[in-house]
């Protein structure tokens, strides 16, 4: 699917339901040369439906493959895509080394779908499969990727994960941004170590200084007011602490009163989603000092100091 003359979207069925948005998979193409922009769940069909399409371009073959970080959704299908195409894995040092540690006790990339003990563990050898897309070259901030008279530009954006990166190209105006920004709604956001509000909160502030025309997220459809979106995503960040801070300073702060406050009505499913969230956001909180906290774990009471 052309977005514009040089940048494409490749879409492929979902491996499974796992939310509304599918991972995107984008293509850069320039003279003859091309580069990947993550490469989707590691299924058959996902990497056959993109491979197809990249063989429906005469003469093209990407010579890069571009993660914007490690998790399942976006890394998964990038060794098949390697081992068909030739193309290098590219990867922040920090995603690299998250990828590589797998098997860490760290909360699933992905909601494991309930169902038969086949489908669990056909989500562990996805996990295997996404654990082999080694690094071929590490990117960080400030580098560039040539394809054709094309530069892709590296941002670091911090954040969903600690070596998030986004991408400008800026010959078109185009800000690939991973999970960094979605084309709907907003990204799960964990307390640290495996995510971190503060950065997340730098980020998005780095992305408002590139004149992008056009964004393009890890999910969900194409941005054309690239402003006002990453504006709404501060603002709506903004407001959440005013509501942690108030229900703090009226005495509610313990971890379920806040979760009551904050999330009224919340579906039973995504309550571990919601409580991740707080906890970094009330971690961010602590880190500058506007609140404190006593105690431990879930019994830890929240103060204004």
């Amino acid at each position: 699917m052309e977005i514009t003359a040089r940048v494409h979207s490749i879409p492929a069925p979902q491996a499974f339901y796992s939310g509304p948005l599918a991972p995107n998979v984008y293509l850069v193409v320039d003279g003859g040369q091309a580069a990947l922009i993550d490469a989707g769940y590691p299924d058959e069909a996902a990497v056959n439906t993109r491979l197809e399409y990249l063989q429906g371009m005469a003469n093209l073959r990407p010579a890069h493959i571009i993660v914007t970080h490690h998790h399942i959704d976006h890394c998964g299908g990038a060794h098949a895509l390697r081992q068909a195409t030739g193309a290098r894995i590219c990867l922040h040092p920090t995603e690299a080394r998250l990828l590589a540690d797998w098997r860490a006790d760290a909360p699933p990339d992905v909601d494991i779908p309930s169902g038969p003990q086949t489908m669990a563990e056909r989500f562990r050898s996805w996990r295997r499969a996404t654990a082999q897309a080694t690094a071929d070259c590490l990117l960080q901030g400030g580098d560039t990727i040539q394809v054709g008279r094309l530069a892709i530009e590296v941002i670091d954006t911090p954040g969903h994960t600690l070596g998030s990166i986004s991408l400008y190209l800026r010959e078109e105006g185009v800000l690939f941004t991973g999970d960094t920004v979605l084309g709907l709604g907003t990204v799960a956001i964990l307390p640290p170590p495996h995510g971190d509000m503060a950065l997340y909160m730098q980020s998005l502030e780095r992305l408002k200084s590139y004149q992008a025309t056009l964004l393009c997220p890890g999910h969900g459809p194409p941005v054309r007011d690239v402003a006002r979106k990453l504006q709404e995503l501060i603002d709506h960040r903004q407001e959440r602490e005013r509501q942690i801070l108030a229900a703090v300073g009226q005495g509610r702060g313990r971890l379920e009163a806040l979760l009551a406050d904050l999330y009224p009505e919340l579906d039973r499913r995504l309550v571990g989603m919601a409580r991740g969230q707080l906890l970094a956001h009330l971690a961010k909180l602590e880190s500058e000092a506007r609140i404190a906290r006593r105690g431990d774990g879930d019994d830890s009471l929240y103060v204004l100091p």
